[in-house]
């Protein structure tokens, strides 16, 4: 219970709420907590958009498979986010993704009724999931953003300047592997690897397997 109370402490529902509060509202309601083993499945099309996940420990992608067999990975999410936030309460049936753990994870998972009875207890957490729902529509407006570039390396910079702006400093940590970075700005893992070499021959950046340091950022605009 400590494990998981420290988990949840850093989550955008109960970050306002002591350990005693967050042990108060849950014993009211019914949840469960599950450990996936990596590339496990969390949620997926087949399964009723009912339940939200917590992830207490790991990380998860959110992958969209497409009729013709290929994979994208939309994004990739870290302790403490939320999982399946804008499903739960959408005018769907199933969800509209698969949620795959990147690495074993702890997730807590509650169904739509518990969810509302936490409401119903605590306003404070209905505006934070009702924050965090938001903030994830903006996610999704910068997805289609870089699907709607079509140069590559325009691509890489609007990325690489993203993420900039989001960690603040020029050394980019990698969030995703090299395929899985190729599969979210939607190129080949080969066209990737050679615009970032082109990039690093010009001086705009430098990279290896755990970042990209950005060299020059107006040259890097220049791309935008």
């Amino acid at each position: 219970m400590e494990k998981m109370l420290s988990g949840l402490g850093g989550c955008v529902l109960f970050q306002h709420l002591t350990e005693d509060e967050m042990m108060e509202l849950l014993s009211a309601v019914e949840y469960r907590v599950r450990i996936y083993e990596k590339n496990e499945v969390i949620f997926s099309p087949h399964q009723r958009a009912d339940t939200l996940g917590i992830l207490l420990e790991g990380a998860v992608d959110v992958q969209k498979i497409f009729s013709c067999g290929k994979t994208v990975t939309v994004n990739r999410r870290f302790a403490p986010d939320l999982i399946a936030d804008a499903s739960i309460f959408a005018d769907i049936q199933r969800y509209p993704s698969n949620i795959i753990a990147s690495e074993k994870s702890r997730l807590l998972l509650i169904n739509r009724q518990n969810l509302l009875a936490l409401f119903t207890r605590n306003e404070p957490i209905m505006a934070s999931f009702l924050q965090s729902v938001s903030n994830r529509v903006l996610m999704l407006n910068k997805s289609i953003d870089i699907l709607s570039i079509n140069s590559v390396s325009s691509k890489i910079a609007w990325y690489l300047i993203d993420q900039y702006n989001e960690q603040h400093r020029s050394c980019i940590q990698m969030i995703f592997s090299k395929k899985t970075l190729a599969e979210h700005l939607n190129v080949s893992r080969t066209t990737l690897s050679r615009e970032l070499k082109n990039m690093e021959k010009e001086g705009i950046i430098s990279f290896n397997r755990k970042c990209i340091q950005i060299l020059d950022i107006e040259k890097l605009e220049n791309f935008c």
